[in-house]
Parts: C-alpha cells; sequence; structure tokens
C-alpha cells in the first residue's frame, strides 16, 4: 500500500508486562523513515501490509529498549531533518535505556542554550525507539510531550525500568 508516508506495514511490538503498542514502520526506497507508535487495546492486533511481515524488525525494536546496540538493528534507516535536528537526535541515541535526561542537560551536552529549541527538534523525531526521545523529561523529572502521546511515553519507561532492574538482577 503507497500512501503519501510511503509503503508502511505495522506489527505489534509486546512489552509484556507493561503492555503492547502497535509500531508502524515506513518505508522508502528500502530504509526506515517513520515510525508511528500506537498504544494496544484489548482486542486490537497487527496486521502485514505489503505481504510483509515486521516481526524480526518488532524483535529488534524491543531490543533496542532493552539496550540492543543501534549498530544491530537490521533495517537501514535515514534521519530526514536539519542538521541541528540531526545533531540532537544523534545525542539523543546515546541514552542508555532506563536514563532519562531533561531536555536542559541535553541542550548543555549539546552546547545548545534552549531546552526549548531541542524539544522542538525532538518534537519532529521521525523515528522514536531508533532516536529514544521518551528518554527526555521536563525540568524536574516532569513528564512532557511525546509524538505519539504521554501514555506511550510511560508504557516505554516502564518496560525499560523493569529491564534494567531484571539485568541487574541477573549480573
Amino acid at each position: 500500500m503507497n500512501t503519501k508516508k510511503g509503503a508502511f506495514f505495522e506489527q505489534r511490538l509486546d512489552l509484556s508486562p507493561v503492555g503492547f503498542l502497535i509500531a508502524r514502520l515506513y518505508v522508502e526506497e528500502n530504509a526506515l523513515v517513520r515510525i508511528e507508535l500506537i498504544e494496544g487495546k484489548k482486542g486490537a492486533c497487527s496486521t502485514y501490509i505489503n505481504g510483509k511481515s515486521a516481526s524480526r524488525e518488532a524483535i529488534f525494536l524491543r531490543g533496542l529498549l532493552s539496550g540492543m546496540p543501534l549498530e544491530k538493528f537490521p533495517l537501514a534507516y535515514k534521519l530526514k531533518g536539519t542538521p541541528f535536528q540531526k545533531r540532537i537526535w544523534r545525542i539523543t541515541q546515546k541514552i542508555s535505556p532506563g536514563t532519562t535526561l531533561t531536555y536542559g542537560e541535553l541542550a548543555r551536552a549539546a552546547g545548545c542554550k534552549s531546552a526549548r529549541a531541542v524539544g522542538q527538534a525532538l518534537g519532529k523525531n521521525p523515528l522514536p525507539i531508533i532516536v529514544p526521545c521518551h528518554r527526555l523529561m521536563g525540568r524536574n523529572g516532569r513528564l512532557t510531550g511525546f509524538s505519539a502521546g504521554l501514555r506511550v511515553k510511560e508504557i516505554l519507561l516502564e518496560f525499560e525500568r523493569i529491564r534494567k532492574h531484571e539485568d541487574s538482577h541477573n549480573e
């Protein structure tokens, strides 16, 4: 199915025990260009579009949330944005699962004076999870803005906290 945003497929992203999300992946010229995350509802199921099964990609997206290095992600991806946005996104990719920063802390790390500008760049992030902008918080650790909504941000952060806690007990 070709849409304005390109061909896409979607898959249930199981984040047990905190629930699941539907990850809709948009592909152009054999590269992932956009991910939309949708909160899973009871009775919702994933679909396969264009005859593609996204199950392999869903496993890797879940792996990224669990700490798998981005270099192991099996799909090529393209980050389309301004040079400033791309710089902010590259720095954001270095935030470890289960860890959060404030927009101000990220701004300082990027040599930028404006936490608001950082927030605006992250608001344009086309690849959540690959660029894990859900790991950014407002001042004093407040949950703020996320393209898929604050509930999805909570689900992602809770999954990462559980995984980090499990990993610390397995060491």
